[in-house]
């Protein structure tokens, strides 16, 4: 993950090529139901980080200068879930109802798109982050960009050429990550 970012913008082909990955990610039933939306444009992702600036995290004075120049918002629906499943050849699986849905797969199946796209970005030398939100993209913010009522943010990618300085440091995660051994646990735990 990619925390400083040259603002040099991004050219919008390479933006389609990344974000293009995420229409192959697999998905319950064929379903597909994530959909992306794209702020690119100077003023609208300034507009983003005015909105869900927070209060208790304040953003730094200088944070727009080493800031991503491209944010994408995964978003689930859950209802094309729903709708699929209520379709002849899904039907007998009983999963027309939320709640007999044991993994919710619109929010599975987005992440595994949103994977797709941190994949392709680092695959073609574009910096990625991949980040929650604590403060103003509530329905309202959402609905604001046209989004239509169902569908629920799953976190922001952030994409753009990494700062200069911006150098990945393999060894600082050396000892943090779990070893191999103790996270796979083959034919038994």
């Amino acid at each position: 993950m990619v925390r400083k970012f040259d603002q040099r913008p991004l050219e919008p082909e390479l933006v389609d090529r990344i974000v293009e990955s995420a229409r192959h990610a697999p998905s319950a039933g064929f379903s597909q139901g994530f959909d992306f939306v794209v702020l690119e444009r100077p003023e609208t992702v300034a507009r983003f980080w005015e909105v869900t600036d927070d209060p208790a995290w304040p953003t730094p004075p200088d944070f727009a200068d080493t800031a991503p120049t491209v944010l994408v918002l995964p978003l689930t629906n859950k209802s094309a879930y729903l709708e699929r499943y209520s379709r002849p050849d899904k039907i007998a699986f009983g999963l027309t109802d939320e709640a007999r849905w044991p993994v919710k797969f619109w929010d599975v199946d987005t992440a595994m798109a949103i994977m797709l796209i941190l994949l392709a970005a680092t695959d073609l030398g574009v910096g990625a982050l991949y980040f929650g939100l604590h403060e103003g993209m509530d329905a309202p913010a959402l609905r604001d960009l046209g989004v239509p009522e169902g569908h629920k943010l799953l976190g922001v990618i952030g994409l753009g050429h990494p700062a200069a300085d911006e150098l990945f440091d393999p060894s600082k995660f050396k000892e943090r990550r779990r070893k191999f051994a103790e996270m796979v646990h083959r034919n038994k735990w």
